[in-house]
């Protein structure tokens, strides 16, 4: 069983919100060794942010791109072309000081992450393959053809 309830630190004080319903199913929890872990709240990327990323975003790119020369096959390569360019986490090699990049994961983004993100790929679309990426509140019917 995990119990997760959200606390808010100002200054020296830290409380914990709907602190006493979190207390009463501490004692309902039977006899026993338990950890407790405090990290730092972040708001994870929403389902209809990535809805719109694969929806829009990664199709209508994918055409820009094509017609820009690229051959990419599917969207899957066009959803790595575009973390490579700009969703790239730097590893360091802790023994040779040797600095890789290697693709950010979607999963890890946070709402603004993604949404700087997606920014990225429209803005790249409209400033050097020509073509623009309509908003996300844009309500707008595409026909593909596969």
């Amino acid at each position: 069983m995990k119990i997760t309830y959200t606390g808010i630190k100002k200054g020296t004080t830290f409380r914990i919100v709907s602190a006493e319903n979190f207390k009463k199913e501490l004692n309902e929890l039977p006899e026993g060794k338990y950890r407790i872990v405090v990290t730092k709240y972040r708001k994870d990327k929403s389902l209809p942010q990535l809805g719109y990323y694969y929806a829009c975003v990664l199709p209508l790119s994918w055409q820009l791109l094509t017609e820009a020369g690229w051959e990419l096959s599917s969207l899957a390569e066009v959803d790595i072309f575009w973390k490579g360019k700009f969703a790239n986490k730097e590893v360091i090699n802790r023994h040779t000081g040797e600095v890789m990049d290697v693709p950010a994961l979607k999963r890890d983004m946070t709402t603004t992450e993604m949404m700087t993100f997606v920014d990225a790929v429209r803005n790249y679309c409209a400033e050097y393959l020509g073509g623009n990426i309509p908003d996300p509140e844009t309500n707008l019917n595409f026909n593909f053809e596969l």
